[in-house]
């Protein structure tokens, strides 16, 4: 598992999805730090919680996300 993750994303993953999303004016400004912020704080706190609950699904739910990625 990769250690640059304070989310479920790698930052190249956020960018990537920054990337794969279009929006149009201040939406489209906004996207990108909204992901991150969304990513770091929101999904890092559900990480934690799985993390301590099933390491186990942390390790697939990581690898089905880096798989995603991998195919976007």
């Amino acid at each position: 598992m990769a250690d640059d993750r304070k989310g479920f994303f790698t930052a190249e993953q956020e960018a990537k999805l920054d990337k794969f999303i279009e929006f149009e004016g201040l939406a489209e400004t906004l996207d990108g730090p909204t992901i991150k912020l969304t990513d770091n704080i929101l999904l890092n706190k559900i990480k934690e919680k799985l993390q301590k609950k099933n390491p186990e699904l942390l390790e697939t739910v990581i690898s089905v996300i880096d798989e995603v990625f991998e195919n976007i």
